[in-house]
């Protein structure tokens, strides 16, 4: 039985949230939580089965019905493999939900089904050397996450990759050894983006590329990312403020803000941007054992300026101002991450923190208070394929 798993972690924006819309760079690093996905296949099957625990579903895709689908694509669409292909899943995704009656599934449902659809679609019909391939045997996938949906931790973005990786394996276009190729890499992170085009409309391209390679990248929209060389992963605290929101009204309400003051909200772009430049080469040295400490110190006092930068855009929230009194009343610094108003904060954690009894009492405090808390890293590996234990 053919059985793998794949673990596709979540990101962080370090800086340059909500500047990154303006073109303007933004640091963003993997977390170590993460989505896992687990693929059995199962022999005796005709179905492709998908165990949303983060949704509390279980989706089912026929395959009989999934092959008439894909014999149809190909004779609608002979000379172009995939381009029409989102439009022609939203159709057939939408008769197959009218079909099975009952209520319509919630919106995140849907669009989860819709991107499991498309990806597994677009692996199939782009399949290296057989432009007839059809799927014969049922399979089994479980998807575990720790990311909150909608929070800013990319969790579309890993759940995406994590899917990604597993069609292009069950169609064939690289196996379990090749999968960390470049040019393996680049398609994992292409698909990932397009379910995030399914998920966002527009995304920005940031989270499928950090979730994929994994690290630290500085990335600028239109122009790409850069990967930074960093000696270590940064210790942080992932701070849950449960508050949530909508990423696509925090964002119209700064541009509304900027357009009734252009000039000032330009001066904090450009503030966002020198940031970036200040922090790139303190993160790409923080390690070496020089001058940690006093790197650290600068680190701090950057996430304390940015943190001051993304207030005064008016993204902060009652409950994030909770989460900043707390770690700064215990000495530590923290900033908000993502589209704000909500959502997660980053606590800076020194190194040897856990021999740190404050780091304990801050933890502790956080946790009364009602916060979810994650003791985590920045900046570590990307998506890993593994295999499967039963």
């Amino acid at each position: 039985m053919h059985k793998f798993q794949v673990h596709s972690p979540g990101k962080v924006i370090l800086h340059g949230e909500h500047a990154v819309v303006y073109h303007r760079p933004a640091l963003a690093a993997v977390v170590g939580l993460g989505t896992t996905l687990r693929f059995r296949q199962l022999e005796a099957s005709q179905v492709a089965s998908f165990q949303l625990e983060a949704l509390n579903c279980t989706l089912e895709i026929q395959l009989p019905e999934f092959n008439a689908f894909l014999a149809e694509f190909r004779s609608n669409y002979p000379s172009d493999s995939t381009a029409n292909l989102l439009e022609a899943v939203r159709a057939e995704v939408s008769k197959q939900l009218e079909r099975s009656g009952g209520n319509a599934p919630k919106q995140h449902t849907q669009r989860a089904f819709v991107s499991i659809y498309y990806l597994l679609a677009g692996a199939v019909l782009s399949a290296p050397g057989n432009t007839k391939l059809t799927l014969q045997t049922g399979f089994q996938v479980q998807v575990d996450s720790q990311l909150t949906v909608g929070a800013g931790l990319g969790s579309s973005a890993s759940f995406g990759a994590a899917l990604a990786t597993t069609f292009l394996i069950l169609a064939g276009h690289f196996d379990r050894d090749s999968y960390l190729e470049e040019a393996n890499q680049a398609l994992i992170s292409t698909w990932a983006f397009e379910s995030e085009r399914v998920n966002h409309g527009t995304p920005s391209g940031l989270d499928n590329t950090v979730c994929t390679y994994g690290g630290m990248l500085r990335y600028v929209k239109g122009q790409g990312f850069q990967s930074l060389k960093i000696q270590k992963p940064l210790n942080i605290l992932l701070v849950d403020s449960r508050v949530s929101r909508s990423t696509a009204d925090i964002v119209a309400k700064v541009r509304h803000l900027g357009e009734a003051f252009p000039q000032l909200i330009e001066a904090i772009w450009h503030a966002c941007e020198e940031l970036v430049t200040a922090a790139v080469p303190l993160y790409e040295s923080f390690g070496n054992a020089q001058d940690d400490s006093a790197k650290f110190e600068q680190l701090e006092r950057l996430f304390q300026i940015n943190n001051d930068l993304l207030k005064a855009i008016g993204v902060s929230h009652p409950k994030l101002e909770q989460i900043f009194t707390i770690a700064f009343k215990r000495g530590f610094f923290s900033k908000l991450t993502g589209a704000g108003a909500g959502g997660y904060v980053i606590v800076l954690l020194p190194e040897n923190y856990e021999c740190n009894e404050v780091y304990w009492k801050l933890k502790e405090e956080l946790e009364s208070a009602g916060f979810g808390v994650h003791v985590t890293t920045a900046g570590g590996e990307g998506l890993r394929v593994s295999s499967l234990d039963d």
